[in-house]
């Protein structure tokens, strides 16, 4: 049997999309007759670099990797890139320290062609890469089995977020705020997870944190998805949004998002233009809904993609 290190330990909470990914994809290969483990021990065979920084949930740094292969020489790694320095106003140079780790690592896995592009034309990088799109719980993140859609109703818009950083899309989000000082606008909207300080929302509906099913039955109760993020590497909100029957509206700057999004609904970059897609995905939604690829979205299209790499080292 191989063993698997990931050097991130999965939270059983909201903790971002690299703890969803490491807790789907530890099952998908356990179920594939393989170990996982979360700590540095004798004889692995492959170690999942998912942050080169020790944190909560992350276990071990670069240099610690670094040591082991150094000592085990046959290890190999895989270093799966979901972030960047865009999406802040103020760098902490992770590129920097990503950068370091690409270089002991085996095939480095980019979470959007986007972002792999941005990386090897930025650094001028000569590396072993590929792209694979993020997947989601397929057995939580489900259509309802009756989709009801009457667009003579206000339409129910959702998004959820558990970063609260300002590019995430509040840009957008805190002037839908004002537009619905408007009483007789088409839509409400709901936010669910950890709103950004800066500004208090007067008409958006607010909605704690949550994961899993609970979620799921959240998500599964609004007509459209919205995603405003922008220069996002990867994320998992708008897969799991789209997975839950919904057309989706995404920003023009949204990085990675584009990748996915542009299959299941409208582009738009100001809030002008946020309206007028609005309403051609409601007046064409039948269209837009039944385009939707839950395959496709699906943790096991993804966790196969990575199980072929995986099989090539090990």
């Amino acid at each position: 049997m191989k063993t698997v290190l990931f050097t991130l330990k999965p939270l059983n909470e909201s903790f971002g999309g690299g703890n969803f990914f490491v807790k789907n994809i530890s099952q998908y290969l356990i179920s594939k007759n393989y170990k996982v483990v979360y700590d540095l021990q004798p004889n692995i065979d492959l170690i999942f670099i998912i942050d080169p920084r020790k944190n909560k949930s992350n276990n071990y740094t670069y240099e610690e990797i670094s040591d082991y292969k150094k000592k085990n020489p046959n290890v190999k790694i895989i270093h799966r890139i979901n972030e960047n320095d865009m999406k802040r106003e103020k760098s902490i140079h992770i590129e920097t320290l990503l950068i370091e780790t690409m270089k002991i690592a085996d095939i480095v896995v980019f979470v959007s062609k986007w972002m792999q592009n941005y990386y090897i034309d930025k650094y001028n990088l000569n590396i072993n890469s590929t792209a694979i799109i993020n997947g989601c719980d397929e057995t939580v993140f489900y259509p309802p089995k009756d989709k009801d859609f009457n667009k003579k109703e206000k339409i129910k818009i959702v998004t959820h977020h558990f970063s609260s950083n300002y590019l995430k899309g509040f840009h957008i989000y805190n002037e839908i705020d004002k537009l619905l000082n408007d009483k007789n606008q088409n839509f409400e909207f709901t936010f669910i997870g950890n709103y950004n300080e800066d500004y208090k929302p007067k008409n958006i509906r607010i909605v704690k944190a949550c994961n899993g099913m609970k979620l799921a039955n959240k998500l599964r109760k609004h007509d459209i998805y919205l995603t405003a993020t922008q220069y996002e590497p990867g994320a998992m909100h708008y897969l799991e949004g789209i997975s839950c029957g919904m057309p989706v509206l995404f920003c023009k700057n949204g990085g990675g998002t584009k990748e996915v999004c542009k299959k299941y609904g409208e582009e738009f970059e100001v809030i002008e233009g946020f309206q007028k897609k609005l309403n051609r995905i409601i007046n064409n939604y039948d269209e837009y809904y039944k385009k939707i690829d839950y395959k496709y979205l699906g943790n096991e299209r993804c966790c196969e993609e990575y199980l072929d790499i995986i099989k090539k080292f090990i």
